[in-house]
């Protein structure tokens, strides 16, 4: 049996939800102007995008394993958690469909794993 999920229709909201982290990564990676700047408003220092981007692909490398799957989904939930507390302080509540879409994504996975 393989440490990795499959790509099957049971594992398809797993794969939905690291393919999400890994993306969300990406785009906080690349450090651009407006994703700095909206860090800096949210409270956090600019160079935050960074340590974002590092928490979101771990948790979509954790996601995809079978053995730290639990991990990934409680890092997952933390980081959406944070980012959602942080739109709300900042009152920028355009902000909260993709992390709330994240976080419901990733508790599907959780949901179906437990299964």
């Amino acid at each position: 049996m393989s440490n990795l999920i499959s790509f099957s229709l049971g594992d398809a909201a797993t794969i939905a939800a690291a393919a999400a982290f890994l993306v969300g990564s990406v785009v906080n990676a690349t450090a651009r102007k407006p994703i700095r700047e909206e860090f800096v408003r949210y409270g956090f220092p600019w160079w935050w995008c960074w340590v974002t981007a590092l928490l979101e692909f771990m948790t979509a490398v954790l996601l995809v394993m079978r053995p730290t799957f639990a991990i990934g989904a409680a890092l997952g939930v933390c980081v959406m958690v944070a980012a959602i507390f942080a739109v709300v302080r900042a009152r920028d509540f355009r902000h909260i469909p993709p992390p709330a879409a994240f976080l419901l994504l990733l508790l599907i996975a959780v949901v179906v794993q437990l299964r």
